[in-house]
């Protein structure tokens, strides 16, 4: 499965709660981009293209400021 917003790998994730784990969340997690969501999530955003509302960038922000790498000594 590819990730929505930058077309990475998905790889399946579970989030728990800080109080002793007594609540888990399955989530999706974008190895490249870190983008994480569940079922909820992608009902929202439906909700929100159907309602005419912008959507969210597919660009990170550190892409946009990262430097070129250059090799020192």
């Amino acid at each position: 499965m590819n990730c929505p917003r930058c077309e990475g790998l998905l790889m399946s994730d579970q989030v728990y709660n800080r109080e002793e784990a007594l609540y888990v969340l399955a989530v999706w997690r974008c190895l490249n981009c870190g983008e994480t969501f569940d079922s909820m999530i992608l009902q929202n955003r439906i909700q929100q293209k159907q309602k005419g509302m912008p959507e969210r960038s597919k660009t990170t922000s550190w892409a946009e400021r990262r430097s070129p790498l250059s090799i020192t000594r």
